[in-house]
């Protein structure tokens, strides 16, 4: 009777265990969006690969992507568009139209920039933009703490992008720790 209750308490036993693997490594698959309020917004226009004009419950915001940084697409900054500025507003034009957008703003970070401009993530229908355009090497990583709700999907993207050497990565010593580097012409398609 007794080996009968030890072995019974230990099927319980495994059972309980396997079931709160389940939840551990279900909960671990979850990403942060699953626990953070999205917003709706209307986009009104895409002004750089990393910039926007849109509309927050109804109010006109220009808003930055959070974590991220494209070469610019205009000549407004830097005198003329960078390697790759204008395709990474393009694709992002391109990849918003006919859907449905929504932002997250992140405790970890400001929500407010210098210039007035809202930090935030853009999902499109469900996808998080920061991260589609890192994986397509449009952007880096950058303007970050590490504590940031996204950083490790989004830095992980990075890796892989700049494995695979993709668009601005395609370009030597092009990519910097604070920006893109000015190159020469003859530099543009070689690594």
């Amino acid at each position: 009777m007794k080996r009968r209750n030890q072995v019974f308490a230990s099927i319980i036993a495994i059972i309980f265990v396997g079931i709160g693997t389940f939840f551990v490594t279900d909960d671990q698959t979850k990403g942060p969006s699953e626990d953070t309020k999205r917003t709706a917004v209307e986009l009104e226009r895409v002004v750089d690969g990393d910039t926007i004009i849109m509309r927050e419950e109804g109010e006109r915001k220009r808003m930055r992507l959070l974590l991220v940084d494209t070469p610019e697409s205009n000549t407004q900054k830097t005198g003329k568009a960078q390697p790759f500025g204008k395709e990474a507003k393009e694709f992002l034009t391109e990849y918003l139209k006919g859907k449905e957008l929504s932002i997250v703003y992140d405790p970890n970070h400001d929500a407010v920039d210098q210039y007035n401009r809202v930090l935030a993530y853009l999902y499109a229908d469900d996808e998080l933009v920061e991260e589609v355009l890192v994986r397509e090497g449009l952007a880096r990583v950058g303007y970050f703490n590490g504590k940031e709700l996204y950083y490790d999907i989004i830095n992980q993207a990075e890796k892989e992008a700049k494995a695979d050497r993709k668009n601005i990565w395609s370009i030597k010593d092009y990519v910097g720790k604070k920006g893109f580097n000015e190159i020469k012409q003859e530099n543009y398609t070689s690594y």
